[in-house]
């Protein structure tokens, strides 16, 4: 039965393009230094882990930007405004949360911030509990892509984020007990990349998940342990990933 739409759709829907309007556009304040006067790598490079990225792996906001615009642009559309009622608060609520985390990040309020990407994080993963059984390919690129890619991204840097938390808080460990500590979050990573790909029916979370560890890789590549762990962490992602094309195959064997 088609939903009817009613003033409180019409507003919301517009809710979320000005949210996320409002979202990257603080986002490049904060990555021009123009939040607390610095820059997001300014702050992780005070505090190096085992486990942080090579720069150009934040390129991937670019592609989580361009995503979430066509989403909020496609849920304008007077066809889809009774179908996405379900999300819009989410929605909402996620641009809120990524604004904050990023705020108290340039504040070096590191705990705060941290608590606040966790939240951000589930909050993604609720939204994409919506979209889990998509099938329609032009609905599912606008809904499933961006936020799987969105979701997938910000669980592997929650995953960091714990690591600097650490270090923020002085916590001492020796090398290896970092190294140990490193392959801990990298392989947890991989475990998320699975479970996104199980429960979620994702495929582009475990590609976030593998551009962001094989990113670590490449910045830590003097240290063997961490370099393995997040080359097999890697592979998980990627064949998780890859398990997209086996399933098209089983859809389109079905539906001759």
């Amino acid at each position: 039965m088609t939903q009817s739409i009613n003033s409180q759709d019409r507003i919301r829907s517009v809710l979320v393009l000005i949210a996320t309007i409002a979202t990257i556009t603080f986002n490049l304040l904060a990555a021009g230094g123009y939040v607390n006067g610095v820059s997001p790598d300014m702050i992780s490079n005070k505090y190096p882990t085992v486990i942080t990225p090579a720069g150009y792996a934040f390129t991937m906001w670019s592609l989580i930007y361009v995503g979430i615009i066509a989403f909020s642009v496609y849920q304008l559309l007077p066809n889809q405004l009774a179908r996405f009622r379900s999300v819009r608060t989410l929605y909402v609520i996620s641009c809120l949360l990524n604004c904050a985390w990023i705020y108290f990040w340039h504040r070096e309020q590191i705990a705060i911030s941290f608590g606040l990407i966790v939240a951000l994080c589930l909050t993604l993963v609720l939204i994409l509990r919506n979209f889990r059984d998509a099938e329609d390919p032009g609905f599912a690129l606008l809904t499933k892509a961006p936020f799987g890619f969105y979701a997938g991204w910000v669980a592997a840097a929650s995953i960091v984020n714990l690591a600097v938390v650490l270090k923020w808080a002085n916590v001492e460990m020796t090398p290896r007990g970092w190294n140990i500590f490193g392959v801990v979050c990298i392989l947890a990573a991989a475990a998320l990349a699975i479970a996104a790909r199980v429960w979620l029916r994702n495929y582009l979370f475990p590609l976030a998940i593998a551009w962001a560890v094989s990113s670590i890789a490449v910045k830590q590549s003097g240290n063997t342990a961490i370099v393995v762990a997040a080359a097999v962490a890697t592979v998980i992602g990627l064949v998780t990933a890859g398990s997209i094309v086996t399933s098209l195959k089983d859809s389109t064997n079905k539906n001759a």
